[in-house]
């Protein structure tokens, strides 16, 4: 009886140490944001997998549980296929966070639907559908308590790019800008025409005119930082005539003018290359130097299934840091 009763408690205290093993080891609670700060998750590039649907509602009630004052995505909200039904699963996903959630799109919902497995689809027909399900009020954000967004919507010559949005916080500029992978959409696929070339063009014409515009409005009202946000992660460590990094311009040189001349802080948010990164990429091509005052944080993707907290200090001159929050690959509850 005595050696059942050892046998019990051993088998009950390690049932508790797994337990307690199980539901811990995973990303750590951070404390609330104190005064002075606040924080933003930035996440993108998943799911891609049925597996990682699991994990990434594990993600989810990572958020929830944060004090956040917005959650940021950077696109390729799912890979395969460009369904409305996923589009609306995603969009679900999103409202159901209290947090706002702010969305800009990548290249596997709409430019690479044009593969077999994603559904043959016409890229540009995609990105319509995009833009009428998550975009149908663009002064508006997504999530539980949303924000109130300025949006490039009904603004000549760019009136239709309703998912270019910015907004404020704290007073630094917030913005995201419409570039996804896969080149920026100039790859070529089946059924290529002229009109999706000039399309490319146009998108970038947008997205670089709303970044003129963000550090226009970041002058006017001092901002201490500027944050801008898109999918793609353009290749800042190319050579300058590389043709994937040539399919970014005229973004890529608004981006290091504004830079040089801004001087204050710039936070670049991004996914695409699945990895996650913290550094200084950007260098003034006219002059070699590196733009130090310009960060880039690109988020972790499938198969790292996960987020980045960003927290913001606006009293120190350099203001930001960032805690990654990755679901162990074995987590599934």
């Amino acid at each position: 009886m005595a050696k059942r009763r050892t046998i019990g408690l051993l088998v009950a205290a390690l049932a508790s140490a797994a337990i307690v093993y199980l539901s811990t080891n995973g990303p750590p609670r951070p404390a609330p944001s104190p005064p002075g700060r606040f924080s933003f998750a930035a996440f993108g590039d998943a799911p891609y997998h049925s597996w990682e649907e699991v994990q990434y509602h594990l993600v989810l009630r990572d958020l929830e549980a944060n004090d956040l004052a917005f959650a940021l995505n950077v696109g390729d909200i799912f890979w395969r296929p460009c369904s409305d039904e996923l589009y609306r699963r995603s969009l679900g996903w999103f409202n159901g966070l209290r947090h706002p959630v702010v969305y800009t799109p990548g290249d596997n919902e709409w430019m690479d639907c044009w593969e077999p497995g994603s559904g043959e689809y016409r890229p540009q027909e995609r990105l319509e559908r995009i833009r009428q399900i998550f975009f149908a009020d663009p002064t508006r954000s997504l999530g539980g308590h949303p924000l109130l967004l300025a949006s490039q919507a009904g603004r000549e010559p760019h009136a239709a790019f309703v998912e270019n949005a910015r907004w404020s916080h704290e007073g630094l500029v917030f913005a995201t800008v419409h570039l996804i992978g896969s080149d920026n959409g100039t790859i070529a696929f089946p059924g290529r025409t002229t009109d999706d070339d000039e399309a490319v063009k146009q998108r970038t014409r947008a997205a670089t005119a709303w970044l003129r515009e963000t550090f226009v409005e970041a002058d006017q009202v001092g901002a201490p930082a500027v944050v801008i946000a898109f999918h793609a992660n353009p290749g800042f460590e190319k050579p300058a005539q590389d043709p994937e990094r040539v399919a970014f311009e005229p973004f890529l040189t608004a981006l290091e003018e504004e830079a040089e001349r801004f001087s204050r802080p710039i936070l670049v948010v991004h996914g695409d290359g699945h990895e996650y990164l913290v550094d200084r990429p950007l260098v003034r091509r006219t002059s070699g130097r590196r733009l130090e005052n310009l960060t880039r944080v690109q988020v972790p993707g499938s198969p790292e299934v996960g987020w980045v907290r960003v927290t913001v200090t606006t009293a120190l001159p350099d203001p930001f840091t960032f805690e990654e929050r990755v679901v162990p690959r074995w987590k599934y509850w």
